[in-house]
């Protein structure tokens, strides 16, 4: 949030009058150095939905498109909460984009073998800061949306079409979890099986719906599906940081929590330790046999699986083949 409001001060933008819609008086730094600290979920989501507006507006304009407009949310709502399942969810928003003349880019699903490739296009400023930041949380967004849509998070990767340097840009506390960069298209990545998922979500649900905005669905962390997120996303870190999986004590350490009551909170979100690892290895491994020429021997060492045979076995568990005949159907 400080980076972002930090941002559009740089550029020309109105921070202080954002402050000042959302009942802050004091002069950015002094927000910055003093208030932020201390704000709750439902303050940082106010802020950030008027601070994201902000940032989005300056990039249409300096990209010659109108901006979305408030209208345009509700018409998105009222497609997908009509639709069956999250595939056709999505199908609809594929077609709203491009009847809004894409005053929020163009979107479009593709499948390979087991996993899903939401890629999306969007119109640059040529600011990498502003670009990157808008794009990141416009994608953020729209995975925190349709996760409500079926009533569980979209594991998966993130895929950004920025160089690895640009994670400088990053405000890392605020965000659901860690992006890929570096790849060639901007893309959500995850497995096909969610595509059938059904919509559970009514017109009535949106109406109780919080600020829109890149913390949308973000809750306070003794939420079940919140710990489910945070547990996934401490195991994906370990894993490209030390290429270990941590431990279920390693985990509860980590989320300030108790064994026992972290079990109890993953069970009542319809997971546990084993489900999450299980399914973080899943979706690593159908990513990097399709995007990557990684050898098998290597895609077991960065899951921290003892050898290339004990990926072979999960990998026939999770998906009825071995990695080298999925690998193979993709040709």
């Amino acid at each position: 949030m400080s980076r972002l409001l930090q941002l559009i001060a740089r550029r020309g933008g109105n921070a202080d009058g954002i402050l000042k819609v959302n009942g802050f008086d004091e002069p950015l730094d002094q927000f910055l150095a003093d208030t932020l600290p201390s704000l709750d979920i439902a303050n940082l989501q106010r802020l950030s939905s008027r601070a994201s507006v902000e940032l989005s507006d300056m990039q249409a304009y300096a990209t010659g498109r109108l901006p979305f407009r408030g209208g345009d949310w509700r018409l998105l709502f009222y497609c997908l909460v009509g639709s069956r399942t999250l595939r056709e969810a999505i199908m609809r928003t594929e077609e709203l984009l491009l009847a809004i003349d894409a005053r929020m880019g163009n979107m479009t699903l593709k499948r390979t073998g087991g996993l899903a490739r939401l890629s999306y296009t969007g119109a640059r400023s040529g600011d990498e800061e502003i670009d990157f930041i808008v794009i990141l949380h416009g994608q953020l967004m729209f995975h925190s949306i349709f996760s409500w849509l079926i009533g569980k998070p979209l594991e998966g990767v993130l895929a950004l079409d920025f160089p690895e340097p640009a994670r400088r840009h990053l405000d890392g506390q605020l965000l659901p979890f860690d992006p890929l960069l570096g790849a060639d298209q901007l893309e959500m990545r995850f497995a096909a099986s969610h595509l059938e998922q059904p919509v559970i979500r009514t017109m009535s649900d949106c109406e109780a719906l919080p600020t829109l905005n890149f913390l949308f669905g973000l809750q306070t962390g003794e939420y079940p599906l919140e710990i489910v997120r945070r547990s996934r996303h401490f195991m994906a870190m370990a894993l490209r940081e030390r290429r270990k999986l941590p431990s279920f004590e390693e985990l509860a350490r980590h989320l300030a929590i108790g064994p026992m009551t972290l079990r109890r909170r993953l069970h009542s979100a319809g997971s546990s330790f084993r489900v999450i690892r299980d399914n973080l290895c899943h979706d690593l491994a159908i990513d990097m046999l399709t995007n990557s020429r990684m050898s098998i021997e290597d895609i077991a060492e960065r899951l921290d699986l003892c050898d290339s045979n004990a990926l072979r076995r999960a990998f026939r568990g999770w998906t009825g083949m071995a990695p080298t005949e999925f690998r193979r159907r993709l040709l």
